[in-house]
């Protein structure tokens, strides 16, 4: 073999070579343990728990934080919540410490960790959407209309949505010891939609990517139409022919909108004649289709002949400075290749004014409590293309800001005792319990901040109309009359300017009085030895009752969820002893087999015939309120039992019995039924007055 000769190293070269190996060496070690050190924040999984504190593991490393009370805590939607109420261990969690938890080596240190703040990261499938329609609108309260035709009621949640719209909910799984679905945020469908708007208007220099755009909004479009038109199919008389007149607008919109099209639709036809339809992007084709699609679809001769009118508002200027409440005219020219068909003048999104005829002029009068108020002009031509052009109106400011509550009005007696709430919202009787309205006024432009200070605690700011809240008025335990409420409400905007109102309003404790009604069994019913019973029972009010307890025959069980109900199964036979009459009974005899064999001397054998009225089931329901009060109701129903005929003793394997019938019973005809030794035979006999039968008993 011939061996290849190699040039010998140097010692300085293997001397640098071994150098830049250990520095490599030790980056790799230093950058090992930069990646597992964590300084004061981080996120983790919670992998066990203690009523103190969480261990986590985080980048490898497990460490124990200590939680104190005054530590801010989060579970989203839920904030400043009970270390108790955090989920099961193996979840996520983000957090700050009151120091670094490792050092720059990446070694926990061996000082003890203690929560500052801590977030629980929610799981992505506790979240869905669900679509449906704004039906009704009562200040901020939403009724919104499924498709299925179920209405549901959404208390002070309408904020900015109009009845009609499409609307998107987002709801997530129940928490901890509640059941169902909870409507997270509202989303207007048409919101997604310019969003795609605003996409297709940014490809164009992709006519592919604004034809699946396109192709996307038509699917959103006709699956909303299916949508509507199924809801109108499921709901009921009161709502229908609002939601045919939603159908009907629907479509009229839709088929405005793909009937004007404009340069995007047009390049996007022009490009997939080219690459066909299965193609979504430009960047995808081969060069020479590339090149194709460019020179034939956008080339500016066709985008010329496809171009939207253009507008624009000569007077006044954006940023001109006006006053609420002024009067301005407002003028604009138009442009189009082939005619302008008309020009419509918007303010603030809402249409004031369309002309077809030049010089497009118009009148709007400023709004009043806006910092700035938008003014759009759309130009419309023969192909149904628009055009736009928008300006900005900045609204001068003043330094008065004033607030005034509205609701609740403030107490003008010092009314106490004990008495039902009548208005929740007024002086006449806010009681604890209640859910109470709290409203205010404000005077001012620009934005304005409300903040309601309601017993001391400030609520959450309210940053723009309407100036409202609902708010619980707690119950308290005590035997003293409840103290006043107090209600400040502070307002200021943005340059500084503040105001402030405050009401006291009397709170009185709510007397609830409990009436309660059986409304199952019917007090004319009768029952037989066997029967299930179901008892159900309500009250005046069911929303105040705290729990139900039902006593059977002086068995007492507890319902705390209405509608208050319990299920009770009537014995078969009764514990009374052996029947005796002076009518001649029916003798029985013959042999008694148990278990398969002849039964022991001394056990015993009972005689069962179905009897009349024997016993009486005895119910009663005591309802107690939150506040302590109760209420009740009872009912007596009477029961046919099995009644002891009579009994004997086994002697022998034999039994020699006497089956009475009792004053006030009529045996005669029915069917005997016998146990041995407590279990039922498998024999049966008939009774006759004076009658005398032989019959060999069996029982397992």
């Amino acid at each position: 073999m011939k061996r290849v000769s190699t040039p010998r190293l140097g010692i300085a070269l293997i001397a640098s070579l071994v150098a830049v190996l250990l520095l490599a060496v030790s980056a790799g070690a230093a950058s090992a343990q930069e990646g597992r050190t964590i300084g004061r924040g981080f996120t983790g999984t919670v992998v066990s728990a203690t009523e103190l504190s969480l261990t986590i593991e985080s980048k490898g490393q497990l460490f124990e934080l200590f939680v104190p009370e005054n530590t801010m805590i989060s579970n989203p939607p839920d904030r400043d919540v009970a270390l108790a109420d955090l989920p099961e261990p193996e979840y996520k969690i983000a957090g700050l410490a009151d120091q670094r938890i490792t050092d720059e080596n990446g070694i926990v240190t061996v000082e003890p960790l203690t929560a500052v703040k801590l977030t629980v990261i929610p799981s992505k499938a506790t979240r869905e959407h669900k679509r449906t329609i704004a039906a009704d609108k009562e200040g901020e309260d939403l009724t919104t209309l499924d498709e299925d035709g179920t209405l549901t009621r959404h208390a002070g949640q309408g904020a900015g949505i109009e009845k009609g719209e499409a609307i998107v909910l987002l709801v997530r799984a129940a928490g901890k010891g509640q059941t169902g679905k909870v409507v997270r945020s509202f989303i207007k469908a048409k919101m997604v939609d310019e969003r795609l708007d605003r996409l297709a208007q940014a490809q164009t220099e992709d006519p592919l990517k604004i034809g699946v755009l396109d192709d996307l909004r038509k699917k959103r479009e006709d699956l909303q139409e299916k949508r509507l038109e199924r809801t109108a199919e499921n709901t009921g008389s009161g709502f229908k022919e609002f939601v045919l007149d939603t159908v009907r607008t629907f479509k009229e919109t839709k088929e405005e909108r793909r009937g004007r099209g404009g340069v995007g639709k047009i390049l996007s036809e022009c490009a997939r004649k080219i690459a066909g339809d299965r193609a979504t992007t430009i960047t995808a084709l081969d060069a020479d289709m590339r090149r194709q699609v460019t020179e034939e679809c956008l080339n500016p001769e066709k985008i010329a002949t496809a171009q939207a009118p253009k507008v624009r508002i000569t007077s006044p200027t954006s940023g001109t400075v006006v006053a609420a409440d002024e009067v301005v005219t407002v003028t604009a020219e138009a442009k189009d290749d082939v005619a302008v068909v008309s020009v419509t003048f918007a303010v603030a999104g809402v249409d004031v004014a369309t002309l077809t005829a030049a010089p497009y002029t118009t009148e709007i009068k400023v709004l009043t409590g806006v910092s700035s108020v938008e003014v759009r002009a759309t130009a419309l031509d023969e192909d149904g293309k628009k055009g736009q052009d928008t300006i900005r109106l900045r609204v001068a400011r003043t330094t008065d800001v004033g607030v005034s509550i509205t609701s609740p009005a403030a107490s003008v007696d010092s009314a106490g005792g004990s008495r039902r709430s009548t208005v929740s919202g007024s002086a006449e009787a806010i009681a604890e319990g209640d859910t109470i309205s709290v409203q205010a006024d404000v005077k001012g432009t620009g934005t304005i901040t409300v903040v309601f200070t309601i017993d001391g605690v400030a609520q959450t700011p309210i940053a723009a109309p309407p100036y409202a809240m609902r708010y619980f008025v707690p119950r308290t335990n005590t035997n003293t009359a409840p103290a006043p409420l107090v209600i400040t409400a502070a307002a200021s905007d943005g340059l500084g300017n503040t105001a402030t109102d405050s009401v006291t309003v009397n709170i009185v404790r709510k007397a609830t009085n409990v009436v309660v009604k059986i409304t199952e069994p019917s007090p004319n019913a009768k029952f037989k030895g066997g029967d299930t019973v179901v008892i159900n029972a309500t009250t005046n009010d069911d929303s105040e009752i705290a729990f139900m307890t039902f006593s059977v025959s002086g068995v007492e069980t507890v319902d705390s969820v209405a509608p208050f109900s319990h299920t009770q199964k009537v014995p078969g036979r009764t514990t009374a002893p052996a029947a005796t009459s002076n009518v001649p009974p029916n003798v029985f005899v013959g042999t008694a087999t148990l278990d398969g064999r002849p039964a022991p001397d001394g056990t015993l054998v009972v005689a069962w015939i179905a009897g009349s009225d024997s016993s009486t089931l005895s119910i009663k329901a005591t309802a107690t309120a939150l506040g302590g009060e109760l209420g009740s109701a009872s009912l007596s129903l009477p029961v046919s039992n099995a009644v002891n005929a009579g009994e004997a003793t086994v002697a022998d394997g034999k039994y020699v019995l006497n089956a009475a019938q009792p004053s006030g019973q009529s045996f005669n005809g029915k069917t005997v039924s016998f146990t041995v030794g407590g279990k039922d035979a498998a024999q049966t006999g008939t009774w006759k007055q004076g009658g005398a039968d032989v019959i060999d008993l069996t029982a397992n």
